[in-house]
């Protein structure tokens, strides 16, 4: 699939050949992103199977990532998984740009560890989790199949029957978690919490002023998990934009279309609508129409 001399008949051979006979089947690997990083999954987890067979993911938000971070600015992981934003991120801000990877379940984070010293990565990493105030809270790990699945919420999100309580971790407010110069210095903070979103936007009221005025903040949102905890997602749109950012829209197909040839990345584009489906959303400072996803030049 990633190798092949031409693209010629790459999505015939997905969707007829290589998907129902051989994409479900679960094995242990050691493959290379399109980036260049090496990371270490299994097959039968979403994320990490399509790391494998396509060599990235999400392919918007990286195409994105990729023309935004510059050698030596800093990015900040908040829900970090395995680790592919965090070394997407440390092949472009190189040794110099400060990088923090935040994960908050037991067994993910020592996935996360393996992945960064596999690459020899100079990225610190933290086991904890974010929230409004410090906390303890409980970590349900999702099923294997979808393990980007697990989170720190119980009422309306989780099913009992799937998740299992895997343990309890500390929670603080981000900027706790964060040395002087990672706030300074941060050109990106992606933020993927599976459900307690707001909790964390509502812990960085004091962190907005200390970030340099071009950093941009990347947030997967579900609104069925917003709202099952009995708040709106205005709720949580507002806590940004009475920080002066403004939201936008980045494609996010989690079937394989936008892995297979030819793929054409999508600017984040303003949003206009209510948001009424899981999506994710970029929050940024700059008031236009869409985010570019090529780099600009340098002077």
């Amino acid at each position: 699939m990633r190798y092949a001399p031409t693209d010629l008949g790459k999505r015939a051979l997905w969707m007829y050949f290589i998907a129902p006979r051989l994409a479900w089947a679960s094995f242990e690997y050691e493959a290379q992103t399109l980036f260049g990083g090496r990371l270490r999954g299994n097959t039968a987890d979403l994320i990490q199977r399509c790391i494998y067979y396509f060599g990235t993911w999400e392919p918007h938000i990286t195409q994105w990532m990729a023309a935004s971070l510059r050698p030596g600015d800093g990015f900040i992981d908040v829900g970090a998984n395995i680790g592919y934003y965090s070394l997407l991120a440390a092949s472009l801000v190189g040794p110099d740009g400060p990088m923090v990877a935040i994960d908050a379940s037991p067994g993910i984070f020592l996935e996360l560890q393996a992945n960064l010293r596999l690459n020899k990565a100079r990225v610190r990493t933290v086991h904890a989790a974010v929230s409004d105030r410090r906390c303890r809270l409980p970590v349900f790990r999702s099923p294997p199949d979808n393990a980007g699945s697990t989170t720190t919420i119980r009422d309306g999100i989780i099913e009992a029957d799937t998740f299992v309580l895997e343990g309890e971790v500390d929670a603080f407010p981000l900027g706790e978690l964060l040395t002087d110069e990672e706030i300074r210095r941060a050109r990106i903070i992606k933020i993927d919490v599976e459900g307690a979103e707001l909790m964390v936007a509502r812990g960085m009221a004091e962190l907005f002023p200390r970030l340099r005025p071009d950093c941009e903040i990347v947030l997967e949102v579900g609104p069925h998990r917003v709202i099952a905890q009995g708040e709106t997602v205005e709720t949580l749109l507002k806590v940004f934009t009475d920080a002066g950012y403004f939201p936008y829209n980045v494609m996010n197909d989690y079937s394989t279309r936008d892995y297979l040839p030819p793929v054409k990345a999508e600017a984040p584009r303003r949003l206009r609508a209510p948001v009424t489906e899981q999506c994710d959303l970029i929050f940024s400072r700059r008031d236009v129409e869409t985010l570019p996803t090529r780099a600009a030049p340098r002077t």
